[in-house]
Order: structure tokens, then C-alpha cells, then sequence
């Protein structure tokens, strides 16, 4: 069961944790293929008469969509703490990152109805370089701390990013606020 853990380091070093174990065990073969290509090509080219297109479009593929998402609900009962957690994955032939699964209601970069995002730098930092990464307190929203990690292919090529976020004090609003 998880228990309160309030000082910033050690959510800090319990998140770090977990994204270690979501970067050795999240399937990057399985997440690129959530989000369908129709749905990926409404996001990275949006229709200026319908602006809503693209999150009408929000096509997955519902089985790789399911064991994602509860693939990430198990890595956060892993945790000492409150952890919610996110894949984001870059839409082809863009500068964005959409998100692919989301649990929980802290999310650093995710705000309702949000379709596309363009890739914040320590998400381009962790597609570069594959390694796990520490994103600054004051960043975003600042009562949260937020580990990412990267999520490999069978080919080792980093093709998505897992988010794992923790409020570091007084809880934060949802990311619905």
C-alpha cells in the first residue's frame, strides 16, 4: 500500500526508482502502435474549420491501449507514495508529443481535452539520449515532481516517454483544474 512520503528527495528517489523499472519493462513496440494513424494524422494537422477534429479522431488500438495502462497502474503500486503516471509519444512528421495513457490526476505537462503538445526539452532530452531524466520543481506545475524515463522498441530506438508524477507537498489541483 502506498504511504505518504512528503519530503522532496525521497519522492524524488522513489520515482527515479520506478521509471528505472517502466524503462526496463514498458513495450515500445506496444505504445507507438496505441494511437492509430488516422488519429495521429488529425493531431499533427489539424483541420482549421473543425478544431475538435483531432480529438474526435483519438483512435487506439483498445488492447494495446488496456495493457499499457494497466501495465502503469502495477509500476505505480510499486511506489511509496501517490504516483500518477503518462506515455507520451511523438506525433509523426510534428515537433509534438500527444498523450498515448494516462492514470491518476497529477500530471506535469497534461491538461484536459489537450491533444498535442509541443515536446517540452527534457522530453526531447530523454527521445535523444534514452536516459532517465529529472524534470526542474520550478517547471510547469511546481507542487509537483516528475521523473521521465524512456520507453524502447525491440529495436533499442527510445520512441516514447514515461511520465511519473508525484505531488511534493500539498497537493496540487488536477490536472482537469
Amino acid at each position: 500500500m502506498n504511504e505518504a512520503i512528503r519530503d522532496g528527495e525521497a519522492v524524488r528517489a522513489e520515482l527515479r526508482r520506478l521509471a528505472e523499472i517502466a524503462a526496463g519493462i514498458l513495450d515500445g513496440e506496444e505504445v507507438k502502435r496505441i494511437i492509430t494513424d488516422k488519429a495521429m494524422h488529425y493531431i499533427a494537422q489539424p483541420d482549421p474549420q473543425h478544431r475538435f477534429l483531432s480529438g474526435d479522431y483519438f483512435d487506439v488500438d483498445h488492447e494495446r491501449f488496456l495493457r499499457t495502462k494497466k501495465l502503469l497502474l502495477r509500476i505505480a503500486r510499486l511506489g511509496r507514495l501517490e504516483v500518477s503516471s503518462s506515455v507520451w509519444v511523438p506525433v509523426p512528421g510534428s515537433d509534438l508529443v500527444t498523450v498515448a495513457v494516462h492514470n491518476g490526476v497529477h500530471h506535469r505537462y497534461y491538461t484536459f481535452g489537450q491533444e498535442g503538445l509541443p515536446a517540452p526539452a527534457e522530453m526531447k532530452h530523454v527521445l535523444r539520449t534514452g536516459r532517465i531524466c529529472d524534470v526542474e520543481a520550478g517547471e510547469g506545475r511546481p507542487a509537483l515532481l516528475t521523473v521521465l524515463a524512456p520507453v524502447r522498441d525491440s529495436l533499442g530506438d527510445v520512441v516514447a516517454v514515461a511520465e511519473l508524477t508525484a505531488p511534493s507537498g500539498a497537493d496540487p489541483p488536477p490536472a482537469w483544474s
